[in-house]
């Protein structure tokens, strides 16, 4: 009774701020969107529909120049037919992948669940060219804009646009700078079942290209290595990063993972942007389920292909600075499929947007008899979003 009467408070109070509010060295801003979700395989046969109400809350304190701290929440009241639809969704949602379990269902039904989940929950202390950060954080090592390969630390999917902030991981990270154009890290995570991922990167520019090279564990199971880059060619931007995984039990007599994504985006003078990327995996094995969001998981960073090569694109123009249109796809060869990906985004008010995603999923899967059948999905988005 008493997480449920505190997140309420924390709602509640955020609906009182008119923007981004200060006391002191204290500062809290946020967000709260409702967003209507339709599913379905069959336009002609059952929808699976579903509301989500969420709200974020991100506090940050400045208790003096060196040290800073964080604490930021993601609130989401959930009702539909997908809690019980899916076998074990509630439980899902009400855990964290992280060494800390901060994710607290604090009341649940058939059709509804009220969730907390604390995402961030950091310290840091800054001294000249040296940043140590402890606690639960955003480790970002990615590159490329669709597939982060070299993300070991807290992968995401592309398909989940609606967590902007995306996963963080419970950590101790060191940042050292030696010059303004090169920096020098170290972080060590455990998850939930407490398997340490450690690893450090070095990252330098040259040409006017930002390399980096990592090098390090995932999860007590495997070595890693891997190099990115972003630069430009020509008025192109140009990126990617690629992975190869070892496991650590037996290396000379198994075989490992190579993952590595690169692409091109472009924007033109009336601000039209067209973005190309490429993903290629070695060994892809991840469910589409998962993928799209069907089913609530952390992705690993192994299991961000489910086909051996992917091609995407999308373009992208705001008609008119209120106005955004986005058209994204993607196509899978070894499963025959594509995804389609249109959107658009209208700033209806001030700090008040509305929101259009439709995402359509069309290929060739096996079934248990081991012949293919050609499957489709459709999600729909509606959401409205005030930023404060």
């Amino acid at each position: 009774m008493r997480k449920f009467t505190f997140i309420w408070f924390l709602l509640i109070f955020s609906l009182q701020l008119p923007g981004q509010e200060s006391e002191g060295n204290i500062t809290l801003n946020g967000y709260l969107t409702d967003m209507q979700t339709v599913m379905f395989s069959d336009v002609n046969k059952d929808w699976t529909i579903d509301n989500l109400l969420h709200n974020r809350l991100n506090f940050h304190w400045y208790p003096s120049e060196r040290i800073s701290a964080s604490i930021q929440l993601r609130n989401r009241f959930i009702f539909g037919e997908t809690l019980a639809q899916v076998p074990g969704y509630a439980d899902a949602i009400g855990k964290s992948d992280g060494f800390a379990d901060f994710s607290f269902n604090l009341t649940s039904g058939d059709s509804y669940l009220l969730n907390l989940n604390i995402d961030r929950l950091w310290l840091q202390y800054s001294t000249g060219k040296l940043v140590i950060t402890a606690g639960r954080q955003r480790i970002n090592w990615g590159q490329t804009f669709v597939w982060n390969t070299n993300d070991i630390f807290n992968a995401y999917s592309y398909f989940d646009f609606d967590y902007v902030e995306r996963p963080g991981s419970d950590a101790l990270r060191l940042q050292f700078y030696p010059d303004y154009t090169s920096i020098l890290e170290m972080a060590v995570k455990i998850d939930s079942l407490g398997k340490f991922t450690a690893a450090g990167l070095y990252r330098f520019n040259i040409l006017s290209y930002d390399i980096q090279f990592i090098a390090g564990m995932l999860q007590e199971n495997d070595y890693l290595g891997g190099l990115g880059w972003s630069g430009n060619i020509g008025p192109a931007g140009f990126r990617g990063e690629g992975t190869y995984f070892h496991p650590m039990k037996n290396p000379a007599d198994t075989s490992g993972l190579f993952i590595a994504s690169a692409g091109l985006d472009y924007t033109f003078e009336n601000s039209l942007f067209l973005q190309a990327e490429y993903l290629f995996s070695s060994n892809p094995s991840v469910s589409l389920a998962i993928l799209t969001g069907s089913v609530s998981s952390q992705l690993n960073v192994k299991q961000l292909a489910f086909t051996d090569h992917t091609l995407f694109a999308s373009v992208s123009y705001p008609v008119t600075p209120l106005l955004q249109l986005t058209f994204a796809g993607m196509y899978f060869p070894e499963l025959k499929g594509t995804f389609t990906g249109p959107s658009f985004s209208f700033n209806a008010f001030e700090n008040v947007d509305l929101g259009l995603f439709i995402q359509y999923f069309n290929a060739e899967l096996p079934d248990d008899s081991g012949s293919k059948r050609r499957e489709s999905l459709t999600l729909g988005y509606l959401r409205f979003k005030w930023n404060f």
